[in-house]
């Protein structure tokens, strides 16, 4: 007697070579069994006849914190068919504060970012300082820190630093390009390769970095690809939205504060202050997140531009600023050995509304730049093994019952199971 029972997917699971028509049995939130035709009797029998069925959908960079828009990422991941995340800012009090009522049954884990301003009063803190953070990160429950120089930059000595204490300390740590020096940009990006040095990193958001703002599009993400390729220590995932994420807060004097949506808005002819936003709104080139109550939202124009008035300009946003050629180029490129340059697709949504890991990247397949177990290795197996979920990522007997199920043809999540617990069932979430 099974558990659960999923019958007559096309099961795609790279690590076991499995591709191709199978029913997969669940017993104590464990994959028990995988074959053709399985006998035997289950508690739940579900038939997936027509759907695909993968190891669990995995976001290494999201965002779950309210300062993105709304606290609803976990449900937004959910519902697009995502079972283990990785938030790339925190802050983990805020996360955790929501996580009862506004959890879906995910895992989560968090990366707190780092803003040394704010805890120091200081861009340049001394050792003891960045140590006393990693160390108080880690304790408070963070797997590490994120340095969050595209929208808060930081000079790069201090990030230099910070990569190599992650390192000393065992701490995760993850860079969005950008300094005091060089802007969330292909420069950035250079800067980059040469502050780490060999040391472990997770370079955010590849995608991010090639949106021709220094040279033509197609030169900077053959650059970032090369340069990746030389730079096997660093780590990276690449979204594939055409929209970006930011904050849209201004200060008292009404300039805008963030450094991404000061460039977003120059990018587009607008100037980087409240009028230049309001421009940007009615012009179509800026979006406002909303927060529904239960999930986010993205608003334009006029009903935008009045959201953001009434929250006093303190709202996340977006710009639709990500080139389609630097975005397919990155997903598909690949090293001498056949893996991946770029690791993962990623979707750096989650409360932001663009959770198009299936939505969108698997328009990737349909083009042909990648097979549905290469699809299934950047969203599933490499965010796996990079995280150390060495129990997740396939569906060998014995591995955590981390499962999704999407159509291909209309590329939609349909249902997931965590640790064989269902989250999503017939599109609607069930975990809590």
């Amino acid at each position: 007697m099974w558990d659960l029972i999923i019958k007559n997917a096309r099961v795609v699971d790279p690590v076991n070579h499995l591709d191709g028509k199978a029913d997969v049995a669940v017993q104590d939130g464990r994959i028990a069994a995988v074959g053709e035709i399985l006998e035997g009797e289950a508690r739940e029998i579900k038939d997936c006849t027509g759907l695909v069925l993968m190891p669990g959908l995995i976001d290494s960079h999201l965002h779950l914190g309210s300062m993105f828009g709304s606290p609803y990422g976990h449900r937004m991941a959910a519902l697009a068919g995502v079972t283990t995340c990785l938030d790339m800012a925190g802050p983990i009090e805020d996360i955790l504060s929501y996580a009862k009522d506004a959890g879906a049954g995910l895992n989560v884990a968090m990366l707190e970012g780092f803003s040394p301003n704010d805890l120091f009063g200081t861009m340049n803190p001394t050792k003891e300082q960045m140590r006393g953070f990693i160390r108080d990160t880690l304790q408070r429950g963070a797997l590490g820190f994120k340095l969050m120089g595209g929208h808060w930059p930081l000079p790069v000595e201090t990030c230099k630093e910070m990569v190599a204490l992650a390192d000393e300390m065992n701490s995760y740590c993850a860079w969005h390009a950008g300094s005091m020096t060089a802007g969330s940009n292909i420069e950035g990006f250079r800067e980059v390769l040469d502050a780490v040095k060999g040391h472990r990193l997770h370079l955010a958001h590849i995608n991010a970095y090639c949106r021709g703002r220094i040279a033509p599009v197609l030169d900077e993400a053959l650059e970032a690809i090369e340069g990746l390729k030389q730079n096997p220590n660093i780590w990276s995932e690449s979204y594939v939205a055409v929209n970006n994420g930011t904050i849209l807060a201004c200060d008292e004097e009404g300039n805008i504060i963030d450094h991404v949506t000061k460039t977003c808005l120059k990018t587009f002819g607008f100037e980087p202050n409240a009028e230049g936003m309001r421009q940007a709104f009615l012009a179509h080139c800026a979006y406002a997140v909303r927060d529904t109550g239960t999930v986010s939202e993205l608003i334009e124009g006029e009903e935008a531009l009045r959201f953001w008035e009434e929250k006093n300009t303190d709202i996340g946003g977006s710009f639709p600023v990500n080139p389609a050629l630097s975005r397919y180029l990155l997903a598909q490129a690949k090293r001498d050995d056949g893996s991946f340059v770029v690791d993962a697709i990623s979707t750096d949504g989650g409360c932001i509304p663009r959770n198009l890991q299936i939505e969108t990247g698997l328009s990737l397949v349909r083009f042909g730049a990648l097979s549905l177990s290469e699809f299934v290795v950047k969203t599933s197996v490499n965010p796996a093994r990079h995280l150390r979920l060495q129990d997740r990522g396939h569906l060998s007997v014995g591995a955590t019952a981390d499962i999704t199920v999407f159509d291909l043809e209309r590329q939609k999540a349909l249902a997931t199971w965590v640790s064989g617990k269902p989250v999503l069932e017939n599109g609607k979430i069930s975990g809590q």
